[in-house]
C-alpha cells in the first residue's frame, strides 16, 4: 500500500482522531484498514463504530454504542456512497428499529445506484410498502423479514399487519415454496411455517434451527409444533445448529437430540464441544461423549483435555480441535513443554477454541482467524471493553497488508506489552528470546514496526512487492549495525528469507558463465542503505524459492521494485538470471520492444516490469499497473508503445467509459466535454477509467493525472458521478481548482452547474 494511498492516508488521520467521516471514508471503503479504526485508542468514537461495521466485526459493537446520534449522522451522510455500500450492509444487522424509516428515500435512490443491497435497505426502512417493493429475490426477502420480525420480539408477525394486503401476499407466495424461508421461518405466520418447514430440504435444515435460536421466546412459542418437527428431523450434519439452539433456549427436546445423534455417531462430538464451551453443554450430554473416550478418538481428547483419562490420543487436526475445545487449565498447565508444541502445532484455524478455554495469550492470538467467534472468546476471559480493544487490536495489525504495517505502527501510541504486540501482530507461533530482548531493547514505533515487518516478510505473507514496500519504509534511515542487531534476532528461516546467502542464490538463479556477474551485483548492492539491500534479497530469495511460473513473475516485481532507483542494478541481475527467471523480471515480447523496455527498465525498472508483461500476452490489468506506477509525466509515452487494440480494451469503449462515470442525464454533456479535449490526447479518457478501477492504486493514479491538469479537472467535474466527485475534490489540487465551482460536500450539482454556466 503506498504511502500516497488515500485510505491509508484517512486511516492515518483517524488514527490521530479525525471525527470528520467524509475525510476517513477512504479507510472504510477497505475493510482491512476498518478494522484497525475499530481497535485503535484515540479513535473517535463514531468513526470506531463505523470502523467495526465496515471490518464486519459486529461483536465490538454495544448498545450505547449503537444508539449514538452522532453516529447515526455519519451513517445517514453515508448513504449512496462506496463506503456506505458495505457499511449498510452490517448496519441493517444491528440498527435500530425503525432507523432508516426518516432516510427511506436516500436509501431507496441508493439501491438504484447498486451503493445498498436491496435487503438491507428493507430491512432499515421497515416494513412499508415502498421497502417490501425493492425485494424481489426470496433470499432478499428472507433477510429483510428477519429483521422486521426480530425488530417486535413480542409480535414476530407484526411485519404483515404493516404491509398492504398485496405486498404482504407476494413477499407470502414467493416463499412458499422457496429453500430460502428456512432463515425467516419463526417470523412467517404458524400456517405457512408448518407448510414451509415439511418441505424444507435437509441442507437447509441447520439454517431453520439457527433462526429459531436467535428467535424470541414468543416466537418459538407460537411455532410450538413445528420447532419440534425440525428438531426430529435433525441429522449429524445439523449438530452444531441443534447445538445452539439447546444453549439459547434450554429446550430439553433440543438436548435430548443432540444426545440421540451422539449415540449413533459419538465421533461427531467435535461440533459439540466447538459450538458450546463445555460447561454450557447439559451434563447428560457431557457423560456421553465421555463414555466413548475408549471407542473414538476425538472424545478421548475431549477425556483427555477435561482430565479424566491420563493418555493422550494421536494428535491429529481434528483432535486437536476437540481438545482445545474442551481443555482445562489445569490440563493445558501440567503438560511438557514439547507435548504443548505438538497439540499447538496441529492448532489449524480452530484458534479460537483455545482462547475460548485457555484465555487469549500470544500464542494463541497470533495465528486466530479475526472474526466475531474470536471476539466472543475473547469476552469470556475480559470485560473491559477497552481491554477487549486492545488485546484484539494486535491481529487487525497482523492482516494488514504488509506495506501498511510500518507507517500504521509508527501512529498507534505504545502497547501495554509490545513483546506480544509484536509477537500477535507478526503472526508468529513462538518467539524466540533474542527478538524478545531486541524489542524490549528498541521501544520506538519504528522498531515494532520493523520486527513486525519482518516476521511477516520471514513467512511470504502478501505479495512479494507488498514486502519489498514495507521493508523499505521500515528501514528508512537504519544503519547496518541496526538492521544486522535485527537480523541476528530472528529465527533461522526468518534471516534466511532477507539475508540470503549469496552463493545459494547465484547456484538457483543464474546460468552458471553468469554467476561470478551475479555475485558482484549482489555487492555492490550489499554496498547500498539496508532500506535498499534487504528488500532485494528478500524478492531474490522468493525468486529463488518459487516453483510456479506466476509466482517468479511477481516476485520479479518485487525485485523491480525494491531496487527502482537502480536501473542500472536491476539489469545486470536480470542479464544474469537463468531463462525462465529472466524471462518473468523483465519479459520482451521481440527484439524491437527489447531495446525500449531496457531503456525504460535502466529509469524506473517496475514501470519497465509491468509494462513488459503487458506488451507480452497482452495484459490490460498489468498496462494499468504500468500506467499506475508510471510518473504522470510519462503516462503518455507509456500509453504510445501499446497497440491501438490494447488500448482499445484498456478503456473498454468510450460511449460505455462515459456512461460509467458521467453524473445522471449528464451523459452527452460528457461525450461533448472530453470530444473537446480532442481525440489524441488520451488523458483525460485515461484518468476516467483509473478513477473507476478496484484497485485503490489505479484510481489514485487517476487522480493524479486529473491533479496535474486543473483545467481538464475544472471542465469535468461538474459532469461525474458524486462518488468520482467526491473522490476528486479530496486531492487538494483538485479541490482549489475547484474552489469556485458550487460543489457541496458530496460533489455539484447538475442544476447548480447550468445555473453557472
Amino acid at each position: 500500500m503506498r504511502s500516497e494511498s488515500p485510505a491509508l492516508a484517512a486511516t492515518l488521520r483517524a488514527l490521530r482522531g479525525e471525527p470528520d467521516v467524509w475525510v476517513v471514508a477512504p479507510a472504510l471503503h477497505e475493510w482491512i484498514l476498518a478494522r484497525v479504526l475499530a481497535l485503535a485508542p484515540n479513535v473517535d468514537p463514531s468513526i470506531r463504530v463505523l470502523g467495526a461495521l465496515a471490518g464486519r466485526l459486529l461483536a465490538l459493537l454495544t448498545p450505547g454504542a449503537i444508539e449514538s446520534p452522532s453516529l447515526h449522522a455519519a451513517l445517514a451522510s453515508l448513504i449512496g456512497t462506496d463506503a456506505g455500500n458495505r457499511i449498510l450492509k452490517a448496519w441493517a444487522d444491528v440498527a435500530p428499529v425503525g432507523w432508516g424509516e426518516s432516510h427511506a428515500a436516500a436509501l431507496i435512490d441508493a439501491v438504484r445506484s447498486d451503493r445498498c443491497p436491496p435487503w438491507a435497505a428493507a430491512a432499515l426502512i421497515g416494513p412499508t410498502e415502498n421497502a417490501a417493493a425493492l425485494l424481489h429475490e426470496p433470499w432478499e426477502m428472507t433477510a429483510a423479514i428477519r429483521r422486521w420480525g426480530e425488530a417486535t420480539s413480542d409480535d414476530p408477525t407484526a411485519w404483515m399487519d404493516a404491509l398492504t394486503p398485496t405486498e404482504r401476499d407476494r413477499l407470502l407466495d414467493a416463499l412458499r415454496h422457496a429453500p430460502d424461508a428456512a432463515e425467516c421461518l419463526p417470523w412467517l405466520p404458524e400456517e405457512l411455517a408448518t407448510m414451509s418447514a415439511v418441505r424444507i430440504d435437509a441442507s437447509f435444515l441447520s439454517y431453520a434451527l439457527n433462526a429459531y435460536a436467535i428467535a424470541s421466546p414468543v416466537a418459538r412459542d407460537r411455532h410450538a409444533t413445528v420447532l419440534p418437527a425440525l428438531i426430529q428431523r435433525a441429522k449429524r450434519d445439523d449438530l452444531a445448529a441443534l447445538t445452539r439452539l439447546a444453549v439459547a433456549t434450554g429446550m430439553d427436546a433440543a438436548w435430548t437430540a443432540v444426545e440421540r445423534l451422539l449415540h449413533k455417531a459419538p465421533g461427531n462430538a467435535v461440533p459439540v464441544v466447538a459450538t458450546a464451551a463445555w460447561d454450557d453443554v447439559r451434563a447428560d450430554v457431557q457423560e456421553t461423549i465421555l463414555s466413548f473416550a475408549r471407542r473414538r478418538t476425538v472424545c478421548a481428547a475431549i477425556a483427555f483435555a477435561r482430565g479424566v483419562r491420563d493418555q493422550p490420543p494421536p494428535i491429529t487436526r481434528e483432535t486437536a480441535r476437540a481438545f482445545f475445545a474442551a481443555v482445562t487449565r489445569e490440563s493445558w498447565n501440567a503438560l511438557m513443554e514439547e507435548e504443548r508444541r505438538m497439540w499447538l502445532s496441529h492448532l489449524n484455524s480452530c484458534e479460537n477454541l483455545a482462547v475460548r478455554s485457555l484465555g487469549p495469550t500470544p500464542s494463541f492470538l497470533a495465528r486466530a482467524f479475526f472474526n466475531d467467534a474470536l471476539i466472543a472468546a475473547v469476552r469470556r476471559h475480559l470485560h473491559d471493553d477497552a481491554a477487549i480493544r486492545r488485546t484484539l487490536l494486535p491481529i487487525a495489525v497482523r492482516d494488514l497488508p504488509p506495506d501498511a504495517v510500518p507507517a500504521i505502527v509508527a501512529a498507534l501510541p505504545a502497547p501495554p506489552d509490545p513483546v506480544a504486540f509484536v509477537h500477535i501482530a507478526g503472526g508468529a507461533r513462538e518467539m524466540p528470546l533474542p527478538l524478545r530482548d531486541w524489542i524490549t531493547a528498541h521501544p520506538t514505533p519504528q522498531a515494532r514496526g520493523a520486527a513486525i515487518t519482518f516476521l511477516h516478510a520471514a513467512v511470504n505473507r502478501g505479495a512479494p512487492i507488498e514486502h519489498c514496500n514495507a521493508l523499505a519504509h521500515a528501514l528508512a534511515g537504519w544503519s547496518w549495525v541496526e538492521t544486522h542487531a535485527l537480523l541476528d534476532a530472528l529465527p533461522d528461516d526468518g534471516c534466511d528469507a532477507l539475508r540470503p546467502n549469496p552463493d545459494v542464490l547465484a547456484q538457483r538463479l543464474t546460468l552458471f558463465d553468469r554467476r561470478t556477474d551475479f555475485l558482484q551485483t549482489l555487492d555492490a548492492i550489499a554496498a547500498l542503505s539496508p532500506s535498499v539491500a534487504i528488500p532485494a534479497y528478500h524478492a531474490l530469495h522468493v525468486l529463488a524459492t518459487m516453483q510456479r511460473v506466476g509466482n517468479l513473475r511477481y516476485a520479479g516485481e518485487g525485485l523491480a521494485q525494491a531496487l527502482r532507483t537502480y536501473g542500472d542494478r536491476f539489469l545486470a541481475i536480470v542479464d544474469a538470471l537463468d531463462v525462465a527467471c529472466q524471462t518473468e523480471t523483465l519479459p520482451t515480447r521481440d527484439n524491437e520492444t527489447r531495446d525500449g523496455i531496457r531503456a525504460l527498465a535502466s529509469a524506473d525498472p517496475l514501470v519497465a516490469h509491468r509494462l513488459a508483461h503487458a506488451l507480452r500476452e497482452p495484459d490490460p490489468a498489468a498496462a494499468l499497473d504500468a500506467l499506475a506506477a508510471a510518473g504522470t509525466q510519462d503516462v503518455r509515452r507509456l500509453w504510445r508503445f501499446m497497440s491501438d487494440a490494447l488500448q482499445r480494451t484498456i478503456l473498454g469503449g468510450v460511449d460505455a467509459l462515459t456512461s460509467a462515470v458521467a453524473a445522471p442525464e449528464r451523459v452527452d454533456d460528457l461525450a461533448q466535454a472530453l470530444r473537446a479535449w480532442g481525440a489524441d490526447d488520451p488523458l483525460p479518457l485515461l484518468a476516467l477509467r483509473m478513477l473507476i478501477d478496484a484497485d485503490e492504486a489505479r484510481r489514485a493514479r487517476g487522480a493524479a493525472i486529473l491533479a496535474q491538469h486543473p483545467d481538464v479537472a475544472v471542465s469535468l467535474l461538474p459532469l461525474l458521478r458524486e462518488d468520482l466527485r467526491t473522490t476528486l475534490m479530496s486531492n487538494p489540487i483538485i479541490a482549489f481548482a475547484c474552489a469556485d465551482l458550487p460543489l457541496d460536500r458530496r460533489g455539484a450539482s447538475a442544476s447548480a452547474w447550468r445555473r453557472r454556466r
